[in-house]
């Protein structure tokens, strides 16, 4: 419980100061980059988070309309997945993708009980090998998700080979989830890559980085 004891304390709100996860823990996930357990799923939607990590105002950002294919990779418990399917409209579609069947299993019946599971296609896989068709999809969001992946050029072409030519690629991190890593970290790992950059928004707390396929 050490764990959810320093996220769940690691913000105060009275004085806007952000302490973040204990070291130790971030050297670990570092070395040995790992998904959060499913065991601990309910920090993905605790009320702290979602202070600072509403859905709506999270992807507001990013122009998604209605008809748009979406992949969100990592979905864990379906914390955003709902925001997207309600934005992508009847004529879209959202791939929800986590390696963790718990994970997807409680966003499955997020999304169900939400009304919109015409609108989401559910997949138990892993980042390095997408169960998409080529430039497939519009947008592609991973949300505190690449750094808890241990091969992240693998995944990032893997991600590039389903968007669309002119498809978007968002990364997004926060401070407090115990595999955060900075800015400048990430557009290292993506200047690896033939992605483009395109922004940066937000701050070093809870970050998005925006990126074109080329």
């Amino acid at each position: 419980m050490g764990l959810i004891q320093s996220l769940t304390g690691a913000i105060s709100f009275g004085t806007g100061a952000a302490v973040g996860v204990d070291t130790g823990v971030r050297i670990s996930f570092l070395k040995q980059p790992r998904p959060l357990p499913h065991q601990w799923s309910a920090l993905l939607d605790h009320p702290l988070r979602l202070r600072y990590r509403d859905p709506a105002a999270t992807l507001g950002p990013y122009g998604i309309a209605a008809g748009m294919h979406l992949l969100d990779l990592g979905c864990g418990t379906g914390t955003f997945t709902v925001e997207m399917a309600r934005l992508v409209g009847e004529t879209g579609k959202v791939h929800a993708v986590d390696i963790q069947k718990p994970m997807l299993d409680k966003a499955k019946a997020r999304v169900e009980a939400a009304g919109l599971g015409n609108r989401v296609v559910f997949h138990h896989s892993g980042a390095y090998r997408l169960p998409l068709p080529d430039q497939s999809i519009d947008l592609a969001l991973l949300i505190a998700t690449l750094p808890e992946i241990p091969d992240r050029v693998q995944a990032l072409n893997e991600v590039r080979r389903v968007l669309k030519d002119d498809g978007r690629l968002v990364l997004s991190e926060e401070m407090l989830h115990p595999a955060y890593v900075p800015a400048s970290l990430e557009r290292r790992w993506l200047r690896l890559t033939g992605f483009r950059y395109a922004g940066q928004l937000g701050t070093p707390f809870c970050y998005s980085l925006v990126y074109a396929k080329g």
